[in-house]
């Protein structure tokens, strides 16, 4: 079964004005309130959102589940709501309820991991920041287990060279672990730290694999 078929391709409505402004709404009204039920967050660095050049590509490693959720809170409203989020396509986009759902609350969009499908992935985030939208992905591709942070794939060396858009880099760090990561109970709360880097502007002349080099440095010392 292709990626369209499970989980509808690259679809427009997540990015619709309409959308938008409900997304806005669930996530106040719902995502944000349950996360905060399971999770205090900590946020470090919010100036150097609102310093970087948009659109931009936002990077950060993957830890957690609920990661992406955090870093969607962490950041500015205005960012917020300019910003869509890569999803493994064959995870989050395994099935039609996950897609929609991903989408609905996440402007989330299919991202191939492996195989033929990860240029046309490249290509589409690339299309997305020229139409004016932030990209938040996760360059290891995985999650953590252990919560160290994994070699980069080449891709965000690719994206960041080609599309001559700043990045900004974040960090997640699970400071105690809380509701589906490994706890089932609401008490204690978990902690969690996300800290936004000052952006980085990779050199035109840089090759794919400095940029990569120079993009996990940013994420490790954020």
């Amino acid at each position: 079964m292709s990626r369209k078929q499970r989980g509808g391709g690259y679809a427009g409505w997540p990015r619709w004005w309409a959308t938008r402004r409900f997304r806005e709404w669930i996530q106040l009204a719902l995502l944000f309130p349950t996360i905060w039920l399971g999770y205090s967050l900590e946020v470090r660095g919010r100036h150097h959102a609102a310093q970087v050049e948009q659109p931009c590509l936002v990077i950060s490693n993957h830890t957690i589940h609920l990661d992406w959720s955090m870093v969607l809170r962490a950041l500015p409203r205005r960012f917020r709501l300019r910003t869509a989020v890569a999803a493994a396509a064959d995870d989050i986009f395994g099935n039609w309820a996950r897609a929609f759902t991903g989408r609905l609350f996440g402007n989330a969009f299919p991202f191939d991991r492996e195989g033929g499908g990860v240029r046309a992935s490249l290509e589409h985030v690339n299309g997305l920041l020229l139409e004016g939208w932030n990209v938040l992905i996760f360059p290891e591709g995985q999650r953590s287990e252990d919560g160290e942070q994994m070699p980069f794939k080449s891709g965000i060396g690719w994206l960041a060279v080609r599309s001559g858009r700043p990045v900004l880099p974040i960090r997640v760090d699970l400071l105690r672990r809380g509701l589906y990561e490994g706890r089932w109970t609401p008490l204690p709360r978990g902690r969690v730290r996300v800290t936004i880097g000052a952006p980085v502007l990779v050199p035109p002349e840089a090759s794919y694999k400095e940029a990569v080099a120079l993009l996990e440095l940013a994420v490790l010392e954020a």
